[in-house]
């Protein structure tokens, strides 16, 4: 059913905002003049139509950079920190907002406020753009009266989040980089280079050895309808991955299989623990309470193992196991990490002695990444060798055999 965003002024003379299901614009006016509205304002929720019919599509159509809110984040903590009001720091800062999608949210942000609700109520009622952690860490501020300060700590927390995603993602660009390169390469010699030199064999009638034999079989894949057989296996395996881990169990089944993985396990699990050290220690420095920091970073952490372990340390602390306990069935945690949370616990310094983890595990993941980097740079370029040397020499050998023909 449609969804419609729509102004009004309700009986005691009040703008009021909101949405409302209906099947046509005319259907949600009757629905509002029934409910004692004056309709002001009404349209339909074309944002939410796309998210609810294309889903894979709308969160790249409307998707508002994490790093756009971080900016936002900062430039707000910083100008409510310089004693700035509220309504004129948002007010300032929708003016310099250049991503639409994270200007209109900030428009209907600024005017909840106006209308006399918090911004931790303000911000939950956009939750695809700020999650559960800045609701709740800005609740605790508002009720010390330091959201300022808080909101500063999460722009701190989201621009650690957003180095330590860029490092990884960095780790692994390069080698995806050199294999769509490889790609390319091989599809022009397949294509346009061994065609013609097969042409050129078949006029001499030259004796072709076995590596260039294969070479020019391989290269036939490659000629129309053959070429369309590996795209049409990379589609249907790439809509059929999608499809194992869009299910809980295939997306557990790929998790442990990535875990596993020499270095690349080693590199996610670690940027796995670093993410829940510094979103766990962050909220507990900001006085929010140990369970519902770990149900905040539960689904922060986005990956079905180490959440499914984060839930059952919860039920563990509820029944009143410390939080080392807690984590004794982990597969994701390490020994360092189990060790310095038993020192925090044991000292009742847990929130510090998590923030000095983060700081820790964030050092590991640049070690591992230079680590990786350095292995893997070589490899590749040995195999890319391997790959065009293989076919260049399915090429030269057959001339290197003419030449000694014509010079006998």
């Amino acid at each position: 059913m449609p969804v419609f965003r729509y102004t009004a002024v309700n009986r005691k003379g009040k703008n009021e905002k909101g949405i409302i299901d209906a099947s046509t614009a005319s259907s949600a006016r009757q629905i509002l003049r029934s409910r004692g509205l004056i309709v002001r304002q009404l349209a339909e929720d074309e944002e939410k139509r796309d998210r609810e019919l294309f889903p894979f599509l709308a969160k790249i159509l409307y998707r508002v950079p994490r790093k756009d809110v971080s900016l936002f984040v900062r430039q707000l903590g910083t100008l409510l920190d310089a004693g700035i009001p509220l309504d004129r720091s948002l007010h300032n800062i929708i003016e310099q907002t250049e991503n639409p999608y994270l200007k209109k949210a900030l428009i209907e942000i600024r005017g909840d406020i106006i209308e006399g609700e918090s911004l931790s109520q303000a911000l939950a009622k956009h939750s695809a753009i700020f999650p559960d952690m800045y609701t709740n860490l800005v609740a605790v501020g508002e009720q010390t009266g330091t959201y300022e300060k808080a909101l500063l700590r999460l722009a701190d927390l989201e621009e650690a989040n957003l180095r330590m995603q860029n490092k990884v993602l960095s780790a692994l660009f390069y080698p995806m980089i050199l294999i769509f390169i490889l790609g390319i390469v091989m599809v022009f010699l397949m294509t346009v280079v061994i065609p013609q030199i097969q042409e050129l064999f078949a006029t001499l009638n030259a004796e072709l050895p076995l590596l260039t034999r294969a070479v020019i079989a391989a290269s036939k894949l490659f000629t129309i309808p053959w070429i369309l057989i590996p795209f049409l296996l990379i589609g249907g395996g790439i809509v059929g991955f999608q499809k194992w881990v869009s299910k809980p169990a295939g997306r557990r089944q790929f998790e442990e299989l990535v875990l596993r993985t020499p270095l690349i396990g080693t590199l996610i699990q670690k940027s796995l623990l670093a993410r829940f050290a510094r979103n766990l220690g962050v909220m507990l420095e900001s006085r929010v309470s140990l369970i519902v920091a770990l149900q905040v970073t539960a689904r922060v952490v986005n990956h079905s193992i180490f959440s499914g372990e984060i839930i059952q340390a919860i039920d563990r602390i509820r029944e009143g196991s410390g939080i080392t306990d807690g984590f004794r069935d982990s597969v994701v945690l390490t020994q360092m990490v189990r060790g310095m949370l038993a020192a925090g616990e044991a000292t009742d310094r847990v929130a510090p002695m998590i923030v000095k983890l983060a700081d820790i595990l964030e050092d590991e993941v640049d070690a591992t990444v230079q680590r990786f980097s350095t292995l893997l740079e070589p490899a590749m370029m040995v195999f890319m060798g391997l790959m065009i040397g293989g076919i260049m020499g399915a090429i030269l050998m057959p001339m290197y055999n003419l030449t000694k023909q014509l010079q006998f």
